[in-house]
């Protein structure tokens, strides 16, 4: 005991000279390490000679183009077991963003200074085509610097949300701004990690769902960004995005204030339904829902929470719910499962693990990979790590399959999620972001 105190003592002296650096990357304890300098910026390496592929690069959105972390047909052969190859590579600023994609641009949120920047750059070279800064910025102690909110490309338009509320819709080849508004009253009562619901276009709507006294969720006009209904109910948000379940053949738009999951009507706001979520510690739903079947999903969490698994009935007196299953098995921090033939992918914590569909039952568990980021694609689970390790895993139940693992990134905090896009692979953290060639 005394050992360990002469320990965090030390560490913490470190800390307090600057020698070293302590963050949270989704675990209890925290990380540390040697503070290193901060990258010079704008130093593109160039390693790739093969000509770049015309194809399909369509990820407009958290999560890709369905928002489920399912990855479009590729076009190409991707060889798995392989290192990807490094295209290019660039500095970023702080910050959680996800990486979204164009025909031939991609799109990220950064905090350089203190401006937060919309940031587009050519997906061949990965160099600035433009920038569109917020003066604003968003830091805690656990979390850290920078934007948490993923932009939206809609055809010709750039939705994004900045972490002070401002919410603009841009030209997404140029920046130039079409509109501008602000989605917050002055004494809005954030949340602790600060806003990180990525914006949803639906039917012509631009969907936010921030919580507070403004309602659960607002909608506003894609084109002219005038407000159009603000929801039920008024309660301090959480970091879940919104998104929209088809149910019972109906359209339910799934919300999160703290302690419930809410179904509202994407057309008008009003509240279909409500249902209790408390989670231990904070109430903080984070993972985002999963549609199981016509009248089924799921909903997880982690801080020993674990996953429920819903089934949904509508009767002369609204809707009703009964669990389906319950597992402890399935807890979800912050990272989004995937649902596959019948069963579902996830991080249990940081824990990789396989659970089936129907009955919650626990088909395998693999190994810690970190509080990362999962897609899906060609049958395959790509892992992204918080320490930007990359890993490939074979999406079966019968056994935890592992086929590549590799190092893509540098060993900072990586809490963003990646592109995979025609065999190339865009991915970052808090540092730097990169292009990577997996069908090489």
């Amino acid at each position: 005991m005394k050992a360990a105190r002469t320990i965090w003592l030390f560490v913490t002296t470190l800390v307090l000279c600057g020698c070293v650096q302590m963050e949270w990357r989704g675990g209890m304890i925290p990380h540390v390490g040697l503070k290193n300098a901060k990258p010079a910026p704008q130093q593109i390496n160039l390693s790739h000679s093969k000509k770049w592929r015309t194809g399909d690069l369509n990820w407009p959105q958290f999560r890709g183009p369905k928002r489920d972390g399912h990855s479009p047909d590729q076009g190409t052969i991707i060889h798995w077991e392989n290192t990807p190859t490094l295209v290019w590579e660039d500095t970023c600023g702080a910050g959680h963003s996800s990486i979204i994609t164009s025909t031939s641009l991609i799109y990220t949120l950064e905090q350089i200074g203190d401006e937060e920047t919309l940031t587009a750059r050519f997906c061949e070279s990965g160099k600035l085509a433009w920038q569109y800064k917020e003066k604003t910025k968003w830091d805690d102690m656990m979390s850290g610097p920078g934007p948490r909110s993923t932009p939206t490309l809609h055809k010709n338009q750039l939705i994004a949300l900045f972490s002070n509320g401002t919410l603009v819709n841009l030209d997404p080849q140029t920046g130039e701004k079409h509109w501008g508004t602000s989605t917050l009253p002055e004494d809005h009562h954030f949340p602790e990690w600060g806003i990180s619901c990525s914006p949803l276009i639906w039917k012509n709507k631009i969907i936010l769902s921030l919580g507070g006294e403004a309602g659960a969720a607002q909608a506003y006009d894609l084109k002219s960004g005038r407000s159009i209904w603000r929801g039920e109910s008024s309660e301090r948000g959480t970091y879940l995005s919104p998104t929209i379940l088809n149910l019972l053949d109906e359209d339910h738009l799934i919300v999160a204030v703290e302690g419930s999951i809410l179904g509202l009507d994407p057309e008008t706001g009003i509240k279909k339904w409500e249902q209790p979520w408390k989670i231990f510690l904070n109430n903080a739903q984070i993972a985002q829902p999963l549609l199981i079947a016509e009248d089924t999903f799921l909903i997880s969490a982690g801080y020993g929470k674990g996953a429920e698994c819903l089934q949904i009935r509508k009767d002369g007196n609204g809707y009703n719910f009964s669990t389906i299953w319950k597992s402890k098995d399935l807890k979800t921090k912050f990272s989004n499962s995937i649902l596959h033939d019948g069963s579902i992918y996830g991080f249990s914590e940081n824990l990789l693990v396989c659970v089936d569909a129907k009955t919650g039952d626990l088909n395998w568990r693999g190994k810690k990979y970190g509080y990362g980021r999962i897609l899906l694609a060609s049958g395959k689970l790509v892992l992204l790590g918080n320490t930007g390790e990359l890993t490939v895993v074979n999406a079966t139940p019968d056994s935890f399959q592992e086929i590549y693992s590799g190092q893509l990134l540098g060993n900072a905090r990586c809490w963003n999620g990646p592109a995979l896009v025609n065999g190339y692979l865009f991915a970052r953290n808090g540092e730097q972001i990169a292009c990577f060639d997996w069908a090489n």
